[in-house]
């Protein structure tokens, strides 16, 4: 379309040929992306460290048993001390997990519900324009064909019988406009507030989820460094814990050097089907 047909129109060529708002599409797309990056990151990094905490407390309890079954007051209390740590460090990491919950759920609502209505919005007022430029177009072939048929001396039918036709398309054309207006207006508020929230909000989410887990790793340091001198430590132990049966590396030690003891069959390991996978798997005999 011509500077002159969009003048003619009443409106500015920039409005109809070269629409901002419309190209806006594509920084909407960017930014879903870029949320949807985001949100995949923090629910890949709450899943690690949920796996991370619930580490650390099935460690605090293991070493509380040891704790309560050792009979020396110092390995005691040193076990109970670590045992409580681990414990701590996951509770510590549970609240964490509390704060990043209502981060992803903030961001996920910016992705799932903002974006996508700015987005129809945007296609309404593009459709919207599409349906202006459609009658402004039908009024200008009208408009040239009358021209072209005064040019000729000819009479045209239409015109002959009232030109209706011609100001029912001027009608449309007029409430088409009324409404392409509107609708940019409400895209240009729309994508305003939109670029402030996205500037606002993920500025502060990502500021609320750097100090939820800077505030753990200062408290985990915390809990580690009274760790401290704590080990080693003095263990009632058993004489003959360190005693075995029978050495549970022998079968090994004797398969590298059956060239030496020749003489000595070896007993064939018992094969038995796999429940799991239908193979057979090797049953090593370790009785005496």
């Amino acid at each position: 379309m011509s500077s002159s047909t969009a003048d003619s129109l009443g409106l500015s060529r920039a409005i109809l040929c070269n629409d901002s708002l419309v190209k806006k599409l594509q920084e909407l797309e960017r930014n879903a992306d870029l949320y949807r990056g985001l949100v995949g990151y923090i629910q890949s990094l709450m899943k690690h460290y949920f796996e991370l905490f619930r580490a650390h407390k099935q460690l605090g309890d293991v070493f509380s048993e040891v704790a309560v079954r050792e009979s020396l007051e110092r390995a005691n209390q040193a076990f109970h001390k670590y045992g409580e740590t681990h414990r701590n460090m996951a509770k510590t990491g549970v609240k964490m997990l509390k704060i990043m919950k209502p981060i992803l759920i903030d961001l996920g609502t910016f992705l799932t519900k903002a974006i996508p209505d700015t987005e129809l919005t945007v296609q309404k007022y593009a459709d919207a324009k599409f349906e202006y430029l459609s009658y402004c177009l039908k009024v200008k072939e009208m408009d040239d064909e009358e021209v072209a048929i005064n040019q000729m001396q000819e009479s045209l039918y239409r015109v002959e019988t009232g030109n209706y036709e011609y100001r029912l398309v001027l009608r449309c054309r007029q409430l088409a406009r009324i409404r392409f207006s509107k609708l940019r207006s409400d895209v240009s508020v729309k994508l305003d507030l939109l670029d402030q929230k996205h500037v606002q909000d993920i500025l502060f989410q990502l500021q609320r989820l750097i100090t939820a887990i800077s505030r753990y790793n200062d408290e985990a340091a915390k809990e580690i460094r009274e760790l401290i001198g704590l080990f080693p430590v003095e263990m009632d132990l058993k004489e003959d814990v360190f005693q075995y049966k029978q050495n549970p590396f022998q079968r090994f030690d004797s398969e590298d050097h059956e060239d030496l003891s020749p003489s000595v069959p070896s007993e064939a390991p018992q094969t038995l089907p796999s429940p799991s996978t239908g193979h057979e798997m090797n049953i090593i005999d370790l009785s005496e």
